[in-house]
């Protein structure tokens, strides 16, 4: 009887302690300590190198995919993408670069997929230019080598300890909308 009540024991806190896997389509509420998982590896199409070109400017944005990442908000776990990027002017010269920072440090972070329209949704926070805002990305072939761009800034106040408060004009890192090609 001992025997019979300790397995019953340990079979139920295996199967309490075992966090439950979703896919990344997934729009229903998500318990505490489950995984967001991309079953279906759709991410992996985003990732890699992109360029576009847009008011004599280039960028080169960078994604890469992260994978079982606790997001301590959302109090689950998450495969998600991250972005850095390049953009140079049309000499050449180096314009903004954040393509060294660390990962957990990426200005470029996934939020997950729309269900309204498929779309993959980011979010940018950019302290060094004081801003803001929400990046949507899909594909417009289908190789999947184009990737339409857009860019949602919600920068509302840029105060005086902001170190662009006085530019004129103010930076642009990213463009409001383009087409960038895998490299």
């Amino acid at each position: 009887m001992k025997n019979l009540f300790l397995i019953i024991i340990l079979f139920t806190l295996t199967i309490s302690c075992k966090a439950q896997t979703y896919p990344l389509r997934t729009f229903t509420q998500i318990p505490q300590n489950a995984y967001l998982k991309d079953t279906n590896n759709e991410l992996q199409y985003y990732v890699g190198t992109w360029k576009g070109s847009w008011n004599n400017k280039t960028i080169y944005i960078t994604l890469k995919k992260i994978t079982n990442q606790y997001n301590t908000n959302l109090k689950y776990y998450k495969d998600f993408l991250i972005g850095k990027f390049k953009v140079e002017d049309s000499n050449g010269q180096i314009l903004f670069d954040n393509t060294s920072t660390s990962d957990y440090d990426a200005k470029i972070s996934g939020v997950g997929i729309r269900k309204i329209d498929d779309k993959y949704s980011l979010g940018y926070i950019d302290p060094d230019f004081c801003m803001d805002g929400s990046i949507r990305i899909n594909f417009t072939d289908s190789t999947k080598t184009k990737l339409n761009w857009q860019f949602f800034d919600t920068t509302d106040i840029i105060t005086p300890d902001c170190p662009n408060y006085n530019s004129n004009p103010f930076p642009e890192p990213l463009p409001k909308n383009i087409i960038l090609t895998k490299q």
